[in-house]
């Protein structure tokens, strides 16, 4: 079962959203047509009334150490040429200032710090 929000733009250009548990698409569509007749406020939708269902997910969350970045941009072919390009566009960041005490790690691109 997923979370979906299920919103349409009534007639006069007001956008109604209800927040529901479904299986399907069209079963998020017709429990959200169900709250909508249900609200007083909210224009009753048509038969050619169109929806937008978003899925929202469980947040996804990651760890990761700066040094371990620093670490895989410096990585070389191991990818192909699509990671090479990845890593390359890491590496052509700009760089922030970094305090004087702070080691340079790969010579231009990546500090040993926080950014800001």
């Amino acid at each position: 079962m997923a979370h979906c929000r299920v919103s349409f733009t009534g007639s006069d250009g007001t956008v109604h959203l209800v927040t529901v548990d479904a299986d399907s698409l069209y079963e998020a569509i017709g429990l959200a047509v169900a709250e909508f007749r249900a609200d007083k406020l909210t224009e009753t939708p048509g038969p050619m009334t169109e929806f937008t269902v978003a899925i929202e997910r469980p947040p996804v969350e990651h760890r990761i150490r700066f040094i371990q970045v620093a670490k895989w941009a410096e990585r070389t072919a191991a990818d192909g040429p699509a990671g090479m390009v990845k890593r390359q566009r890491v590496k052509d960041l700009p760089k922030p200032a970094a305090p004087p005490e702070m080691p340079i790690i790969l010579g231009t691109l990546l500090y040993i710090g926080c950014f800001a």
